[in-house]
């Protein structure tokens, strides 16, 4: 059997290799005014978003009876809460309407999916959302920064400093629960199928969002 750390080096390897180049949300080469409205359009999606979070964190806790995972747990949701109070200010500052995003119809499910996943094991959860999922949102806000930097320098500050730490925070946690469960050789598929399960949904519900944004640019 793989050791468990090296078994989670080795899962997040995989994931970024799996998401080079896929982020399809963001384009590098837009102009400066399609990528300010491209950036806004993820703000308002990320409204959505960390309230979604807060929606499955809540739905999840009762259903992680390991105590060193289950007390990580809070402290995520009132991140997550904070993050969509802060989006929301900053759309205001901009002249934007934080609650006028309606999602599309895969993101709204890939949502309704993760609460549903509330029953399921422990391992499952946490390598669907906070190893898989919040990775690739670390990811993503590194690029969103990068792309924003010029064009809305308040706001890629916003996400540096305000948001991304936590979400490098809360993807530890992923890497902890798996370090702590994916220690047989059944448990690390369980761990890996579970990543790719959440990886394929993720990336379609990507694919959708950015059909949006290119019908709006």
């Amino acid at each position: 059997m793989t050791d468990t750390r090296d078994f989670v080096r080795d899962l997040a390897r995989e994931n970024a290799a799996f998401w080079r180049g896929r982020d399809v949300r963001l384009d590098p080469a837009a102009p400066p005014a399609v990528r300010r409205e491209q950036i806004c359009y993820r703000m308002r999606q990320g409204v959505y978003n960390e309230l979604r979070s807060v929606e499955l964190i809540a739905a999840w806790i009762p259903h992680v009876p390991e105590r060193e995972i289950r007390e990580l747990l809070p402290g995520q949701l009132d991140d997550e809460q904070r993050h969509y109070q802060l989006l929301r200010t900053r759309l205001i500052e901009l002249g934007e309407d934080p609650d006028a995003y309606r999602p599309l119809p895969e993101w709204e499910a890939l949502f309704d999916w993760l609460v549903a996943c509330r029953a399921r094991p422990t391992l499952e959860k946490l390598a669907m959302f906070q190893f898989a999922g919040e990775t690739q949102s670390c990811e993503g806000f590194e690029t969103l920064i990068a792309l924003a930097q010029d064009v809305d320098p308040e706001t890629a500050e916003l996400y540096r400093t305000r948001i991304l730490p936590d979400e490098y925070r809360h993807a530890a946690i992923g890497r902890r629960a798996l370090t702590l469960l994916a220690d047989t050789p059944g448990a690390q598929a369980q761990a890996r199928a579970a990543c790719g399960e959440m990886n394929a949904k993720i990336f379609a519900a990507y694919r959708a969002h950015r059909a949006r944004a290119d019908r709006r640019a």
